[in-house]
């Protein structure tokens, strides 16, 4: 499998029969009565989940481009790591850009390399600040590497520990509700 399965391989099931509409090709559930898995006892996975970043993760990586609310929640949660982060260092906003924009446009960029890790690898040092949002403008590589980049680490931490509490919570209500199935 490549990084990209591997690491949102818990959320495929959430992916399956997850529209009102969709059809039921397979008996989940055996028995006389018992009516199989559809779309809402999928989504108890994501209500089950115990942070916001944890469900709109999910919920970005299930329904992409659909969950515009979720993925700006997300970025705008890492800029908040950047922007509390940096001020708890003593760092002052940039002198062309406000700090609150830099931590949204390094958040845009973590985000999108967290959900196409095949990206990340395309881009230099120079690419990853062309790629967050025309930050070349706004700095140099070597400004980013000693004044942000330990930011940007700390939001891909956060990132990255947020998708796989997703993960094991996805996989725990799956578990369960196929345990409860059977009883």
């Amino acid at each position: 499998m490549n990084a990209v399965a591997d690491k949102f391989e818990q959320f495929e099931w959430l992916t399956h029969g997850i529209t009102a509409k969709s059809p039921q090709f397979s008996d989940e559930a055996k028995g006389t009565g018992e009516k199989p898995l559809d779309y809402q006892d999928r989504l108890g996975a994501i209500a089950s989940m115990e942070t916001q970043l944890e469900k709109s993760v999910t919920s970005v990586i299930v329904f992409g481009e659909k969950s515009k609310g979720d993925f700006d929640f997300i970025v705008n949660h890492l800029a908040r790591i950047l922007v509390v982060n940096a001020k708890e260092d003593g760092k002052r906003d940039p002198k062309t850009i406000p700090m609150e924009d830099l931590g949204k446009k390094i958040g845009w960029m973590v985000l999108m390399y967290a959900l196409f890790p095949d990206m990340e690898r395309q881009h230099t040092a120079y690419g990853r600040l062309c790629f967050a949002g025309q930050l070349q403008n706004h700095m140099s590589e070597d400004a980013y590497r000693v004044s942000w980049k330990k930011y940007e680490n700390l939001m891909i931490i956060a990132l990255e520990t947020s998708i796989k509490c997703a993960a094991e919570a996805v996989e725990k209500y799956r578990k369960n509700t196929y345990k409860e199935l059977k009883a």
